[in-house]
């Protein structure tokens, strides 16, 4: 389902449906590469050894990110690589947006947590970038990336505690000992460091929800109007103004929900093409936790616009590809398995 995205906006362009069809045409190619990275990523995760390669390379891509962010956090005067300049006063990493940056680090924290669970001496390493990583979404300042990343930490923290307490699925002390104490001292330790006070005076708002309501409300009335069809992908912008609630000073270019936007540029058919595989992805991220990052990521886009970032949403759909590679892999040793071999606890055959 995943290759029917970008057909859409083509049948709206051929139908004349789309409000305009430069932007549609954007869409399209923006969706295709998506369907794109998706098709790449299973096409070189064929088998477990692929893919633990695959995320430990974005592992580390992701914790050096962290540290850039960490770096020039109050340094940058909004210019990346304290060169490149923005126009925007912070950057976070390479990213200008803290919520995009913190959507990021949604996808790559989980697998950092779960290495640090079970990688035995070398989760001294993983809970290093767990902490890194965490500390930088909390410097980053973005409200739902900190509640997010938060209930990351504390699902993997429960996990350890569970494997702690069951004989049958404990795991290696050191890799216990990394997960309950080092990742937290470590998180807590790079919080400090970088302030958490930014971050707390955000949580301090009256309205949190301030601006989103009207954007979610304007968007909800635009997909009422066209259920069927919507207007055209990629056109929210274009189309928003005639629906707006209240007039703000700045420019709407996205609803701050994605899913929202799906059904108002596409109609409901298009928002259950794009929600359908990234639901089917749900069990499996939870059968595999160092895949649980989609899920966070997925739950974000609720209040903002991860999707239309090539910087994020190119990672979540590679992350879909991993995700749905991990069912060729369960039926492939189930195929193979002896009879009377029992089948390896999740935990221990999870990457």
């Amino acid at each position: 389902m995943v290759y029917l995205i970008p057909i859409w906006g083509l049948v709206q362009i051929v139908t004349h449906t789309t409000a305009s069809s430069f932007e549609t045409r954007e869409a399209v190619l923006r969706w295709g590469a998506l369907a794109g990275v998706f098709f790449l990523t299973q096409a070189v995760t064929q088998n477990r050894t692929a893919a633990r390669n695959f995320l430990s390379a974005f592992l580390i891509f992701a914790t050096c990110m962290a540290v850039l962010c960490l770096s020039q956090i109050f340094t940058s005067e909004g210019r990346v690589l304290w060169i490149f300049p923005t126009g925007y006063p912070d950057v976070y990493a390479t990213f200008p947006s803290y919520n995009n940056y913190a959507q990021f680090v949604e996808i790559a924290l989980p697998i950092a947590l779960w290495r640090a669970l079970r990688e035995g001496w070398r989760s001294w390493w993983y809970a290093l970038a767990g902490g890194i990583l965490f500390g930088s979404v909390i410097g980053s300042a973005s409200r739902a990336g900190a509640v997010l990343c938060t209930a990351e930490l504390l699902t993997m923290l429960a996990i350890g505690l569970v494997s702690f307490r069951k004989p049958e699925t404990r795991l290696p002390a050191r890799s216990t000992t990394a997960i309950l104490v080092i990742v937290p001292l470590l998180a807590a330790v790079f919080t400090f460091a970088v302030g958490w006070e930014r971050v707390w005076l955000r949580f301090q708002q009256n309205d949190p929800y301030m601006v989103r309501r009207e954007f979610i409300l304007a968007t909800v009335d635009m997909a009422k109007q066209r259920p069927l069809i919507g207007y055209g992908l990629g056109t929210f912008p274009e189309v928003y103004q005639r629906y707006a609630i209240k007039d703000f000073p700045f420019y709407a270019n996205h609803a701050h929900n994605d899913w929202a936007e799906f059904a108002a540029d596409g109609g409901i058919p298009f928002l259950l093409l794009v929600s359908i595989p990234f639901a089917a992805a749900v069990p499996l991220g939870f059968r595999n936790p160092w895949g649980l990052g989609l899920i966070a990521v997925m739950l974000h886009a609720c209040v903002d616009f991860p999707f239309p970032r090539p910087s994020v949403s190119g990672w979540m759909f590679a992350m879909l590809g991993v995700l749905y590679m991990t069912r060729r892999w369960e039926g492939n040793s189930l195929q193979t398995a002896k009879p009377s071999v029992p089948k390896i606890d999740a935990l221990r055959g999870s990457l």
